[in-house]
């Protein structure tokens, strides 16, 4: 009697230490969105393209929605070391137009060096899932808000700052400068031929000179006491950027 051939056993996974395998995990979460986009992470997805099961992926994560919380943060650690030279330590007497121009500049060369981690900071929010857009909702604010702080810093003593303070809306002004970052982000990833670091980097030197060629006197101005620094300077960006 011929007996029938033995099912082949699925290979197993190769050990690895939980950390290891968690970082496995985030990284082929990452191939997945910049492969088939954020909508297509699962469980099921994540265990395939690592090649081990599916226990082994709640091992680590209690859902698809902890995986990619979990993956915003680690890329978002990992670009603020990208951003973390972009800023002096110490704003007295910068130039501002120089140092946003050197902000843009470093952001940009960031997205070229590691398109992957940023194209998954710069998803767009609407197409996340609910937890996942809070937490890079937070993110954006924390940004937000250190960048404010920079521009307050370079208008405070602006030869008609008390008008400055009076019609200039520092919170709309932010969320359009960041938009206009992020949107170069993009550009320079979907098109880097045609949207150059140098290219964006220039519109982002203009934008800044235009908005204090009204406030020239925040230029190069001597040091002052109590400037932002690396304690509780913008230099302390978010985890997402976006992260």
């Amino acid at each position: 009697m011929v007996r029938p051939p033995t099912p082949a056993k699925r290979p197993y996974a190769p050990r690895m230490a939980p950390a290891e395998r968690r970082e496995q995990l985030l990284d082929a979460a990452l191939e997945i969105i910049n492969r088939d986009g954020v909508a297509a992470v699962s469980v099921d997805a994540v265990a395939k393209a690592a090649g081990v099961t599916r226990p082994v992926v709640y091992g680590q994560f209690t859902d698809a929605d902890h995986l990619l919380r979990a993956l915003l943060e680690r890329e978002g650690e990992r670009a603020q070391a990208q951003m973390a030279a972009t800023l002096p330590g110490d704003l007295n007497g910068a130039d501002p137009v120089e140092v946003f121009t050197g902000v843009a500049r470093g952001y940009y060369d960031a997205v070229v060096t590691a398109p992957g981690r940023w194209r998954a900071i710069l998803l767009p929010v609407d197409g996340t899932p609910p937890a996942v857009r809070k937490y890079k909702e937070r993110s954006d604010a924390l940004i937000r808000e250190q960048f404010a702080r920079a521009v307050r810093w370079f208008l405070r003593d602006a030869a008609d700052a008390a008008d400055a303070a009076a019609d200039l809306d520092v919170e709309l002004l932010i969320r359009l400068l960041l938009a206009a970052l992020e949107e170069g982000g993009r550009l320079v990833l979907d098109d880097p031929d045609h949207y150059p670091p140098e290219r964006l980097t220039a519109m982002a030197r203009f934008l800044v000179e235009t908005l204090l060629h009204r406030y020239p006197h925040t230029a190069r101005r001597p040091p002052a006491a109590s400037a932002p620094g690396r304690g509780g300077s913008p230099r302390r960006a978010s985890r997402s950027a976006s992260t």
